[in-house]
């Protein structure tokens, strides 16, 4: 059975609570800290929380404001209960005073990718997302939520893409499915 994905702030507690009880002393983390790879910071392990503190309806809203846009539900809500997250995924959430429109944030990959033929299609949409997470510790990957799709519930399709990979963005449902899914691989 699917778990759903979580939406209502208390989903998200619930949610966010169970992931980080079982990711902040998996193998993986611990691994990866015997390495020397710090995938959490020292501050959030010692806090037992990879989660930040929850980002305050001001907030968000001078973030919405800032951007011309309301963020889709289940990411506004994602942000009352976490402002960011290290290490869900292979990615790092921004926090909501550092998300922005991925063609202002990643100028030098837009225009990267401007030159690939195929891509053209893919580049109308990035422009028009908005950058929310990133590795930037390695691969390169960026969760990008699109602005142009959203559905009668307020959601938006949500994009997982490794620019380095050559790959096409890969769409998600919104941006709950797509923790869901980094979550429970």
């Amino acid at each position: 059975m699917t778990t759903p994905s979580p939406v209502t702030v208390a989903e998200w507690r619930t949610f966010l609570n169970g992931y980080n009880a079982r990711h902040i002393t998996s193998d993986e983390v611990r691994k990866a800290i015997e390495e020397h790879r710090q995938v959490i910071s020292e501050e959030r392990l010692e806090a037992g929380w990879a989660g930040a503190e929850p980002a305050g309806e001001d907030a968000i809203v001078a973030a919405e404001e800032r951007l011309g846009v309301r963020l889709p539900p289940s990411y506004r809500n994602f942000l009352r209960v976490s402002d960011g997250w290290e290490n869900i995924g292979s990615v790092d959430l921004l926090q909501v005073g550092d998300i922005g429109w991925f063609a202002d944030l990643c100028a030098d990959l837009i225009e990267a990718w401007s030159d690939v033929d195929h891509f053209v299609d893919h580049l109308a949409v990035l422009k028009r997302c908005l950058l929310i997470g990133e590795d930037n510790g390695g691969s390169g990957c960026c969760w990008l939520l699109h602005a142009d799709s959203v559905g009668g519930n307020g959601e938006w399709t949500a994009y997982e893409w490794w620019p380095g990979s050559g790959e096409d963005p890969e769409p998600c449902h919104d941006f709950a499915a797509m923790v869901r899914e980094a979550a429970h691989p």
